[in-house]
């Protein structure tokens, strides 16, 4: 990976941009200033840790409101012991991905980030917001407000009520598809196609006939065929996957005699199986400060042969969403801008996409509530810009995305230049072939 893919920005524009200049204002506890703005959340963090430090039922009813209801009335009070084991879950969970976002960094690197014992080894919520105040050092301050920071967002993630109706949602996409989209399928077949890099280093060559020298990869393909007004739609669907956010797994490449195909690892693979991990990074890059704001829980990925092909599938997809002026936040860099539209901050120029949300209707079978929508992001690949994607020295590599959402849109916010300083990760650290 060359060291400019990482300086450029969406433009392809090399930039010098301070990456450690970031707002905090989504997050004010991951701020390393935050205790000199003497907020008034500061001071109400204050008051509850006066009140709650040496009142046990004062903690206990703290406690009691992040997992139960005001309107709860149990049989039996729920007791201190059973709410801080509770709370103790989400404070490991927060280990764990810091943790694995530290396993991310260059090996020289880790060492000068690594939470402090003292951090890690405390799982009582009270006593993190003890070290909060009165830690003896400001790192110590810090790194138990992160903590405190990544456990309650974690907890609020899992509380969200779109994401306890991803799993529902998903089933009801693909629902729809299979009745208006899959229902056309004619034949399935297996393809392999050949592809290398040109020398430019940005176009792809590909074949359906490889040779020694190229890369291979396999696919098993879908043929459509509907009619459609007064002509029918042929179309090879090459690729089709869906998935909700937070069971999404890292997408890898794996050569088994010679030919590589698709390969799936978890990308926070020691936290809860279904993982929070990608929420909470996103939530953190983005400044999302409520999971239900994030657009792109449930994503539908295509491939197809090329722009006629991307074409006939968004007529066909159309015909079964009904949303023929239903997409929104479109973007379209398979449309013949120079520049892309609306791409991501960290995507390279030369990410090739459509890729829009649409909101889908979706009933609970309950005369009592009334239909609604819940948004699925799409994206539409044609087969040399997906190739792009998987071909690792190529700047709009799928590795090079994730490379760049981290090292500029997660580390500056969760290892700040105010607390670690800025000499422990030199970008040029990372960018080696």
């Amino acid at each position: 990976m060359h060291e400019s893919w990482l300086k450029q920005n969406a433009n392809g524009e090399t930039t010098d941009v301070d990456i450690w200049a970031v707002s905090f204002t989504a997050h004010p506890l991951l701020d390393p200033e935050f205790p000199q703005h003497r907020s008034r959340l500061l001071e109400l963090g204050r008051m509850t840790y006066f009140r709650i430090r040496r009142d046990n039922e004062a903690y206990r009813q703290t406690l009691l409101r992040y997992f139960f209801s005001p309107h709860l009335n149990p049989a039996e009070p729920i007791g201190l012991s059973q709410l801080k084991a509770l709370a103790r879950e989400y404070l490991l969970e927060a280990d764990i991905y810091l943790a694995s976002a530290i396993d991310l960094l260059p090996t020289e690197s880790r060492q000068a980030v690594t939470p402090l014992a003292e951090v890690c080894a405390c799982d009582d919520v009270r006593d993190l917001i003890g070290m909060a105040f009165h830690g003896r050092s400001g790192r110590l301050r810090y790194e138990a407000r992160r903590k405190l920071f990544l456990g309650q967002t974690l907890l609020h993630i899992d509380q969200s009520r779109e994401i306890q109706d991803g799993p529902k949602h998903l089933a009801s996409f693909e629902e729809i598809l299979a009745s208006g989209l899959w229902q056309y399928t004619r034949q399935v077949h297996d393809l392999r196609i050949g592809f290398h890099v040109q020398e430019n280093g940005c176009d792809i060559n590909y074949t359906s006939r490889p040779t020694e020298a190229d890369r291979r990869l396999d696919f098993r393909s879908t043929f459509l065929e509907k009619k459609h007004g007064h002509r029918t739609i042929s179309l090879d669907v090459l690729y089709y996957n869906c998935r909700f956010k937070r069971s999404v797994t890292n997408i890898g490449m794996e050569a088994v005699d010679g030919v590589e195909r698709v390969l799936e690892r978890p990308r926070w693979g020691q936290m809860r199986t279904a993982s929070s991990g990608s929420i909470l990074s996103k939530m953190i890059r983005k400044g999302i400060n409520h999971p239900d704001e994030i657009g792109d829980l449930i994503g539908a990925m295509f491939i197809v042969n090329d722009n006629e092909s991307l074409n006939d599938l968004l007529l066909m997809l159309d015909s079964c969403l009904a949303t023929p002026f239903g997409w929104r936040n479109v973007t379209d860099t398979l449309a013949g801008n120079p520049n892309g539209s609306a791409l991501n901050h960290y995507s390279s120029k030369e990410f090739k996409v459509f890729k829009g949300d649409v909101d889908v209707l979706h009933s609970d079978n309950d005369d009592r509530t009334a239909p609604y929508r819940f948004p699925v992001e799409i994206q539409i690949f044609t087969l040399e810009g997906y190739l792009r994607t998987v071909c690792s020295s190529h700047e709009a590599s799928h590795r090079a995305l994730k490379l760049r959402q981290f090292l500029f849109g997660l580390v500056p916010r969760i290892f700040p230049r105010g607390i670690y300083g800025s000499d422990w990760l030199v970008p040029e650290k990372v960018t080696g072939n």
